[in-house]
This record gives structure tokens, sequence and C-alpha cells, in this order.
């Protein structure tokens, strides 16, 4: 990144356009060059249909097939989600008629592709939930809070708050937690914290869950 000096001598107008110009412009270098350096993190700009969280991280416009109205994504706060991972949307094909093939989109024209394509619904995920990489979620999901899902699973159905869940399709392997700290947690709602006090109680958060919820239940 290369910085433009004023030549020595030479009268800077201090409140003309060109200098809130040349603000805006270094400041838009000085940006892209710290996030080339991952000091900062990639903008990300949503695509429509879709809501992030606060600090949840992870998507890109790649990692939606087939957004639309009825099938909107919603990613709550402090949500932490691996590469190649896939929200198909609006994309289920019929399965009661004569054929797989998309004709009536296709070739027939009776049909767009969004009204030939069927869905179950949005796709919900709560907060604090990490999802592996190459995992695929498919319509009508809806994952709890601090749920984990495996690296390569196929999520068809809903997913309860702190359940972990792996395979193809993902299956329950078992809780993070019992059930009295997940009753806990829930009512704690940590990630609706401001910030401020997540980083004044940083040494809670290297806690068992078992502690941090004697802590501040």
């Amino acid at each position: 990144m290369r910085l433009k000096f004023i030549e020595p001598g030479r009268r800077l107008d201090t409140d003309g356009p060109g200098l809130r110009h040349c603000a805006r412009g270094c400041m838009s270098k000085l940006t892209d060059w710290l996030r080339g350096r991952g000091v900062l993190r990639p903008k990300v700009v949503l695509p429509p249909f879709v809501t992030l969280g606060p600090h949840s991280h992870g998507i890109h416009s790649g990692s939606f097939l087939f957004l639309s109205e009825q099938s909107p994504v919603r990613i709550g706060a402090f949500c932490a989600i691996a590469a190649e991972v896939r929200f198909i949307c609006h994309a289920d094909h019929p399965t009661e008629t004569p054929s797989n093939f998309g004709l009536q989109d296709q070739i027939l024209k009776t049909k767009t592709t969004m009204e030939y394509l069927r869905t179950k619904g949005p796709i919900v995920l709560g907060n604090d939930v990490w999802v592996g990489a190459r995992a695929t979620i498919l319509s009508g999901v809806n994952i709890g809070n601090g749920a984990v899902v495996a690296a390569c699973s196929v999520v068809t159905k809903d997913v309860e708050p702190y359940a972990i869940v792996a395979g193809n399709p993902a299956r329950f392997v078992r809780y993070r937690f019992s059930e009295d700290t997940i009753a806990a947690m829930q009512k704690i709602r940590w990630w609706d914290w401001p910030i401020e006090r997540i980083k004044q109680e940083n040494a809670a958060f290297d806690l068992p869950a078992e502690e941090f919820v004697r802590r501040f239940s």
C-alpha cells in the first residue's frame, strides 16, 4: 500500500471535499490491506433472505442453494460454520410425478424453476452453534442453541439444544451437558450479554459448563 504525501509548500485545503475524499480513499485502502493480511475479517455481503447474528462467521453467497422468501436462512449469534457447509433451501424435486427431471421449467416452460422446486420451509440456527466442515443442512430444519453438527453430516430434521449429531442422515449422538446444565445455559443466554461483559468474564469461558452455570445462575 502506497501513501501519497502533500508536496512541500503546498497549502492543504482542510475544509474542501478533496481532503474528505482522500481520507475515505485512504481508509478504504487501509481496510483492504488489513483484511488481506488477516488482521480484519473479510467483509461479508449477505444474499437476500439470510440473517446473521453478531459474531457468527463462515458463510458466503455460495453457502446457500436456492434461497427464497419461503425458505430463508436465519443464523443466531456466535455461530461457527466451517468450510464448505451448504444450506439446501428451496431445492427439493417432486418425487410423486412421472419424472425426476424438471421438464416443467427446463423444457415445457409451464413453470418457473422456483415454482417447480419445493421446500419444507426456513432453516433456523440458534446461537452458539458449531457446524462442521462439508455438512449439509436441508430446508425446514431447526438447530437449537449450543448444538454441534459433525463434519460431513446431512441434517434432515431438527436438532435439540446442546445436542451433538453426526452421519448421513444426521443422528443424535449425545448431549453436551446434563439436562439441568442445559436448562441453566438456556436461561443464562450468555450470547445476549454485551460484548464488554463477555470480555470482562473471559476467564469463565474456560470453566466446565457446570461451574459456569453455578457462577451465573
